[in-house]
């Protein structure tokens, strides 16, 4: 028997090189114990999972969790700035940050006399590296107004460079005039000591006050107001009477999110206005943005080696990204396994998001309404997008005429076979925003399923959007890429309620495109309080908003929203898009078509008169079963071989029937069915067994091998069996052709046996090969062995069940084979049979089953195993006894097929054939 825990150890297997898991990690739904099936033809919508299951991921290799730093890096760019005193000692008077290796910016109040001098040194670094220096230049900005605090800004410049490492990094600038951010850090410290000597801080969350500045005051200046080149900040603390100290030169800041890190970008300054200690729970801050002309000029004046395109938020997040905190709960929900570099960044796109197209309009098309548009495949040959994205664009109809894979070597193209709007789609709305795409042929691409449950099974998605490879990568060391290209990425984001999310629907896009149509019923959120850099991530008109999804214990990945509006990929303001469960009849009636499906139809049964048989004569139907003719009344078989289509024989007339033999069938029969609980017994005693010594117990006990006589007067095994009773194997006809004469022993439970006691070796008395079988099409290819006598059963050798349903398969299968005396497991899944029939160039026969090798969605280089005429395939569902092992279930035995993992392999299969073993067992 293939234990679950054989499986599972095969499985681990099956996933070594999967690299980077860069979406959220996948959830359990309570789905992940699904013993899923697949019927002949696809009859159902939501069949996503059973379709593809080859594609579905096994397992994620879990890393060891990063490692902790050794000082934290939040306040590397934090600078204590001092005033030494008579006796050598140092006043910490003020703070700053590293704007640059020399250059520190703080509060021009900072720079001011307070009777024992200007300050001359500035300390960085943690309590286990500490940098103290000089300062050369104290740089104030010459229309500082200490009265209302305007202009309250100056730079210090240090005799010498700092030493760049993690505990001492310089700050990013916030150089535009406008600050979006309605939260932002102030860094004060935790001690209100002007002599501590350990630097420590504290942060303390502000919001931006959206009233009049004359209503933004400080002690100092009442009702003056503040300058526009301030900003009025109000703390969120609900004491306002627990006063932090407030230092001159106090940073205000927001830390952007890029490569899975952060990076602080300076805002302000808090102004003069403020006294140190104050408890006013509004500060305000001078803004950096409004001082970058006299920022520069200073630095220019002084050949410091810096440009304007320096400060530039892409160029300087990149610049020290390895030295940067990370964002760990980003880390760790991707089961700390993400892109390390700018390479694996795109490698992840060209080999994982492949079903992510954009659309190709031809090349005089004019007043193309969204040329940057997304579509995702939801099957291998339909696309999902928005109507806005391929409506047509003239009274002529243009449309998209082709898909487009893009990738960092090389674009393919797909031709468009058709293209449905969404019938209610009014031009300009965002109401039934949204279209199916058909292609011209089935892709081999893996989809991704189409979410059909208006509730979201969790809070958390990825929400498809474009940005810069460098800042879309981790990597934890100095060494810095600079690869500017656009990539898709997945950013991990929240679901947000559209209650709080329609009062900012007016910040979601630029340009002229229509919010119109928006609804709560239609459309959902989505939102998370981190901004990140620009160029980060920028939201995609069509892209998928998805997750992974554990069903039937792999990984598929479900979309359940199309982006139609957004800027930062929900970073600080929201990203809205069309949910597709509220068009789940509206798609199925479009993608599911049924009068394509290419199905076979049921074959009619052959009927055969033989005038010359009478009633009580030995008879044959035509198809290896013998039997005698009976009143057509007593055989109870003949109902289903006419409903099967298989050959019936009438004896003289239409009463009476040639009738498989009935009295050993019948104990053949019973023994079969009553399987799953005739050897309930010895399951449960492996199970004990494997608990204690999983070596003893590593045998696979229903499998035989069939053996022929050699000139040396050995035995050659050299094909596989399956025992289905104590005296009965099943086998392939092609197997039992190895030689020109029969096998003469079977040996049962020897595979994978730790040694000779747990397996038995039997005399074959007779084989029995299907009368219809065909070794050129595989037709019929089965065959039976029959021991001299019944074996011995136990636990390390006893029959294995068969499939009986005729109409739907287990979608998780696998193949027993060997390779150079080594077996090994392959995971196949059946296909309905239309796809299979269009992947063969001869038809499908009756008795056959289509089934294709695993080629789990991110492994990049899958098992070309080459499977061997007569390998089993087997099913083993999931029994929900904890203390014994599942039943195996012979489905299907392999009867041709390529080696490469894209080739139909083609099995026998076993329920088709049940009746034939029942009559043919004796």
């Amino acid at each position: 028997m293939v234990s679950r825990s054989v499986l599972f150890a095969v499985l681990s297997l099956l996933c070594n090189g999967i690299d980077a898991f860069h979406n959220l990690f996948p959830i359990d739904i309570g789905l992940s114990e699904e013993d899923p099936f697949l019927t002949t033809e696809r009859e159902e919508f939501d069949d996503c999972h059973l379709r593809y299951m080859r594609y579905g991921k096994d397992e994620l290799d879990i890393p060891e969790p990063l490692r902790a730093y050794e000082e934290p890096r939040d306040y590397s760019h934090i600078a204590t700035i001092g005033r030494r005193r008579n006796g050598g000692t140092i006043d910490w008077t003020c703070m700053g940050a590293l704007i640059w290796d020399s250059v520190v910016i703080t509060s021009a109040q900072c720079t001011t006399d307070e009777g024992n001098g200007i300050p001359s040194v500035v300390r960085l670094g943690g309590t286990k590296y500490v940098q103290v220096i000089n300062i050369k230049e104290v740089i104030r900005h010459p229309d500082f107004l200490p009265s209302n605090g305007q202009n309250d800004i100056a730079l210090l410049q240090l005799d010498r460079k700092i030493i760049i490492n993690e505990t001492a990094v310089p700050t990013c600038l916030w150089l535009f005039d406008g600050v979006p951010f309605q939260k932002l850090d102030s860094i004060g410290r935790t001690a209100a000591s002007r002599r501590q000597q350990t630097p420590e801080f504290v942060t303390e969350e502000m919001t931006t006050v959206n009233v009049k500045s004359e209503d933004c005051f400080a002690p100092m200046t009442r009702n003056q107001g503040l300058p526009e080149s301030q900003l009025c900040m109000e703390t969120l603390k609900q004491n306002a009477d627990n006063c932090q100290d407030i230092p001159e030169g106090n940073p205000l800041q927001a830390r952007l999110l890029h490569n899975f890190q952060t990076s602080p970008f300076l805002i302000g300054l808090v102004t003069s206005s403020f006294s140190s200690g104050s408890c006013n729970r509004r500060r305000g801050y001078t803004k950096i943005g409004s001082h970058r002309d006299w920022l520069m000029q200073v630095l220019l004046e002084r050949n410091v080696s810096v440009t304007p395109e320096d400060f530039f938020p892409v160029v300087c997040a990149n610049r020290f990204r390895g030295l940067r905190p990370r964002a760990d709960e980003l880390v760790l929900e991707r089961n700390g396994d993400i892109p390390v570099n700018s390479i694996q960044v795109e490698f992840v796109r060209d080999r994982d998001l492949q079903y992510i197209v954009q659309f190709r309009w031809p090349s005089d098309a004019k007043n193309v309404p969204q040329i940057n548009c997304a579509g995702t495949f939801v099957d291998q040959q339909t696309v999902l997008t928005l109507a806005e994205c391929v409506i047509a664009t003239t009274p002529e109809g243009v449309q998209p005429t082709d898909v487009v894979q893009v990738s960092r070597f090389r674009n393919t193209s797909y031709p468009i076979k058709s293209i449905t709007v969404h019938p209610h789609y009014v031009k300009s709305s965002q109401k039934n925003n949204i279209a199916v795409v058909k292609l011209q042929s089935r892709q081999d691409v893996v989809p991704a399923c189409v979410w059909t449950h208006r509730i979201l099974p969790d809070s958390r998605v990825d929400l498809t959007g474009a940005g810069m490879s460098t800042l879309n990568n981790f990597q934890e060391s100095i060494f810095v890429e600079d690869d500017l290209t656009n990539a898709f990425i997945q950013p991990a984001m929240d679901h947000y309620r559209w209650s709080n999310c329609s009062t900012e629907l007016g910040q979601l896009v630029g340009g002229n495109r229509s919010l119109d149509g928006l609804t709560k019923n239609e459309h959902l959120c989505f939102r998370s309080d981190q901004w990140i850099v620009p160029g980060v991530c920028e939201d995609v008109p069509g892209a998928p908003v998805l997750r992974y999804i554990n069903r039937a214990g792999a990984f598929f990945k479900y979309v359940y929203a199309l982006t139609v509006a957004g800027q930062t990929c929900g970073h600080g303001i929201p990203t809205i898009a069309v949910q597709l469960a509220p068009h789940a009849a509206w798609l199925r009636s479009v993608i599911l078509d049924k009068s394509n499906s290419g199905g076979q139809k049921a074959s009619e049964s052959v009927i055969i008169i033989n005038p010359d048989l009478k009633r009580s004569d030995e008879c044959s139907n035509g198809d290896g079963t013998m039997g005698i003719c009976v009143p057509y009344a007593m055989c109870l078989s003949t109902k289903e071989r006419l409903r099967k289509g298989e050959r019936v024989t009438l004896c003289t007339d239409g009463t009476v029937v040639c009738c498989p033999w009935e009295i050993r069938g019948d104990l053949i029969r019973t023994e079969l069915d009553s399987c799953e609980n005739r050897y309930h017994s010895l399951r449960r005693q492996r199970y004990s067994g494997f608990s204690q010594n999983e070596f003893l117990y590593s045998n696979l006990p229903h499998v035989a091998e069939v053996g022929w006589p050699q000139n040396n007067g050995g035995i050659a095994f050299e094909c596989f069996g399956y025992l289905i009773t104590s005296s009965i194997i099943v086998t392939s006809a092609r197997c039992l052709e190895t030689y020109s004469y029969k096998p003469v022993v079977a040996r049962i439970g020897s595979v994978q046996a730790a040694d000779s006691s747990n397996y038995i070796i039997q005399t074959i008395r007779r084989v029995r090969v299907h009368d219809d079988y065909d070794s050129q099409t595989g037709a019929n290819n089965i065959g039976l062995l029959i021991l001299a006598a019944p074996i011995e059963i136990n636990e390390y050798h006893f029959p294995g069940c068969l499939y009986r349903n005729n109409t739907h398969l287990p979608t998780r299968q696998f193949a027993i084979s060997d390779d150079r005396d080594a077996t090994f497991f392959l995971k196949v899944s059946p296909i309905y049979q239309s796809e299979c029939q269009q992947r063969l160039t001869v038809p499908l026969v009756s008795g056959q089953m289509c089934l294709l090798k695993a080629q789990p969605e991110g492994v990049y280089n899958p098992r070309n195993k080459c499977l061997r005429t007569g390998d089993l395939i087997v099913w083993e569902p999931r029994t929900e006894e904890e203390d014994v092992m599942d039943v195996v279930y012979l489905v299907g035995l392999f009867s041709h097929g390529g080696c490469n993992v894209e080739n139909v392999q083609i099995g026998t299969r076993i329920s088709s054939y049940y009746d034939w073993i029942i009559a043919n067992g004796k």
